[in-house]
């Protein structure tokens, strides 16, 4: 059950695009900086999902962060090499 934090969130069923996960990535910094979500797992850092040639450092790249009023989890996925992920409700 969420609360009303979490009903609140811009959840995403595909990224279209690189970028529109780059911008996800920016998005979830933000949600943890507020105070309401805190980062339950991840394979990288948020600020590490590119090296320094500008390539994904995984062909999967996960994190999940946890609201810490209700508990509800959201996972940010993306499989690089195909070009698909989502940013959704669950672990």
């Amino acid at each position: 059950m969420m609360c009303d934090v979490c009903n609140n969130l811009e959840l995403r069923d595909v990224f279209p695009n690189p970028q529109a996960y780059l911008d996800c990535l920016d998005y979830i910094k933000g949600l943890i900086e507020s105070g309401d979500f805190e980062m339950e797992s991840q394979t990288c850092d948020l600020d590490k999902v590119m090296d320094e040639n500008g390539c994904f450092v995984d062909d999967i790249i996960g994190h999940t962060i946890v609201c810490k009023h209700c508990g509800q989890a959201f996972s940010c996925c993306v499989v690089t090499f195909r070009g698909s992920g989502s940013f959704r409700k669950g672990r």
